[in-house]
């Protein structure tokens, strides 16, 4: 994983703490933007909202960590500690703003063995602080029993709808964290209700880049799924401010792709799923837990809820759907049982081989999977589907790649797909919008022998040697072929 080395105990030795008696005797100090600054207290106030200040060193127990960040242990739910972290631009994956996320580090996390490094994420619902996956739910409890680090980012803003700064700002705050005390990144799991089960999804679907931060499992409670039906339903006030530069920077109209991109489905106008329209699909070798109650009164969240689970259920997605009727827990994360809902995702991890069948949206140039986008049309989803072994009567040595949309360019990396540059290789091509690729098969030490179609016609290619790889155009117009490839 390619996450930058720093102070690797620096969390953990936040163990030392402050004295609150001390601090509430301590003179009123001021930030600099003008924000006075308070002990830290559970409950949620307007001060926990809006934009993220930076507090100062030294007053209400703030102590100074690497690039400026700001960190105070603080009282904790379990027995393992807990620490608000305030993380300054442009560390915090914004050009412009600050993010603060609350650590729970389980004891001896750091001296575990590596693979018991589990991390949740929880991601908090609308219009409040990251506090509310700490007041409003058990997973504080739920982690500690599992000895796993609980995370919960504030998202820049409360009202974040998985903007993509948002989660640009996520990755960049895992980088951080994995550098102070690095974690199992391949058994990361992420926890999100309404708003924040936009995020966790979003997020998943998004991130896919073996390298760097995915998620291994999600669970969903009655998740914003449809951001551009939900901006057409907002009121007036809320599509202004979505239209922000903290946002979305721009409306619906204006920015179309900017909430298409986030938004795991679009459901059509009589309810179901639009499969054009559906990148949620990117996580169908994901395990995904989707909780709602029937008897919340936000119906168009359930309703999207049912219609997503009857979505993967139809294309084998490895998916739970959990209902339950409880008027009284309304829409609330109280009707959600997380012991099982994690017990259920935690199965997983992300350390097996290549899905041998995997269809991807994908929404901006680079790793996807074991596949690199070079280049695709802007503002729209490129799409794939890739096949491996399609030709297991005559060679486990092929892979077949379909359907192509508005992907111009792509980079395949054989040993990571299970496929050898040392024997023949077969692979079929075709594209779904009647323009032709550019293929780049990583792995190609030296140039092959020949490059033909399976009729033996010869096919337009070249040798990279500085990057081993093969380039092929296999057709002009995109039209079906099948390549055999000879070393």
């Amino acid at each position: 994983m390619t996450f930058p080395t720093r102070i690797l105990a620096l969390l953990v030795a936040f163990s030392a703490t402050f004295s609150a008696k001390a601090a509430a005797a301590a003179p009123a100090r001021q930030a600099p933007d003008g924000v006075p600054e308070s002990l830290f207290r559970w409950s949620m106030a307007v001060e926990d909202l809006g934009a993220v200040t930076v507090p100062q060193a030294g007053t209400a127990g703030w102590q100074v960590g690497p690039n400026g960040m700001r960190f105070r242990k603080v009282p904790g739910f379990t027995a393992d500690p807990t620490y608000e972290v305030v993380i300054r631009a442009p560390h915090s994956g914004s050009a412009t703003y600050p993010e603060r996320i609350l650590v729970q580090l389980p004891v001896g996390f750091a001296q575990k063995p590596f693979a018991e490094r589990a991390v949740v994420v929880g991601f908090h619902s609308y219009s409040v602080s990251e506090k509310d996956v700490f007041l409003n739910t058990d997973l504080p409890f739920e982690a500690a029993r599992r000895g796993w680090m609980l995370v919960a980012p504030y998202g820049l803003t409360d009202t974040s709808f998985a903007s993509p700064q948002t989660q640009a700002s996520l990755e960049a705050v895992f980088h951080v964290l994995y550098g102070i005390v690095p974690f199992n990144y391949r058994r990361v799991y992420a926890v999100g209700f309404s708003m924040g089960g936009l995020s966790a999804l979003s997020f998943g679907m998004r991130h896919l880049d073996p390298r760097q931060l995915q998620f291994a499992g999600i669970v969903v409670h009655t998740g914003t799924l449809d951001m551009p039906r939900a901006f057409e339903e907002a009121p007036g006030w809320l599509q202004q401010k979505l239209s922000n530069a903290r946002h979305f920077k721009g409306s619906l109209e204006a920015a179309p792709f900017e909430y298409e991109r986030v938004s795991p489905i679009q459901l059509l106008d009589d309810g179901p799923v639009d499969p054009d329209r559906a990148p949620v699909l990117n996580l169908d070798d994901r395990p995904i837990y989707l909780h709602a109650n029937l008897a919340d009164p936000q119906v168009d969240l359930v309703e999207g809820m049912g219609a997503l689970a009857t979505f993967l259920q139809q294309r084998g997605a490895w998916v739970v759907e959990n209902l339950v009727h409880e008027p009284a827990a309304g829409h609330h994360w109280a009707s959600l049982d997380l012991a099982p809902a994690l017990d259920f995702v935690s199965q997983h991890d992300l350390g097996g081989p290549a899905e041998p069948s995997m269809e991807l949206f994908v929404d901006r140039p680079g790793r996807w999977r074991h596949s690199e986008v070079e280049a695709l049309l802007a503002g729209a989803f490129g799409r794939f589907r890739l096949e491996l072994a399609p030709l297991q009567g005559e060679s486990l040595n092929s892979f077949a790649l379909l359907e192509t949309r508005d992907v111009d360019e792509l980079r395949l990396r054989l040993g990571e797909l299970g496929l050898s540059a040392g024997e023949t290789l077969r692979f079929q091509h075709e594209s779904a919008d009647g323009t032709a690729d550019l293929l780049r098969l990583a792995g190609y030490a030296q140039a092959p022998r020949s490059v033909e179609l399976a009729d033996g016609t010869p096919v337009g290619w070249s040798w990279a040697a500085r990057r081993k790889e093969l380039v092929i155009e296999p057709s002009s117009d995109g039209r079906y072929v099948d390549v055999r490839v000879l070393p």
